[in-house]
């Protein structure tokens, strides 16, 4: 009966399993993960026929608060004491 020596069978490629995942795929997921809880706690919590009223009223919302930003510039430009009012002393 002979034994092999353990130095003579061949070489194993051994590799870290699981893999580790890249960060950005992680975080990636780790988003929709995040999106999705958010939608089943918004469907779980609010009956679903005032959806669409409150996406309706959300989007109305989110339109003024688009039209904040430029009207405050517009605001600042034409009013006394704006940044490019010009003041004779």
């Amino acid at each position: 009966m002979e034994f092999s020596n353990r130095d003579d069978s061949p070489a194993v490629d051994y590799y870290a399993w699981p893999r580790p995942v890249n960060s950005r795929l992680l975080r990636i997921v780790k988003a929709v993960l995040g999106a999705a809880m958010v939608l089943v706690l918004l469907t779980q919590v609010v009956p679903a026929s005032l959806l669409g009223g409150l996406s309706n009223h959300f989007f109305t919302i989110l339109l003024l608060l688009s039209w904040a930003g430029p009207a405050r510039r517009m605001m600042r430009r034409y009013t006394p004491g704006g940044r490019n009012s010009q003041t004779t002393d």
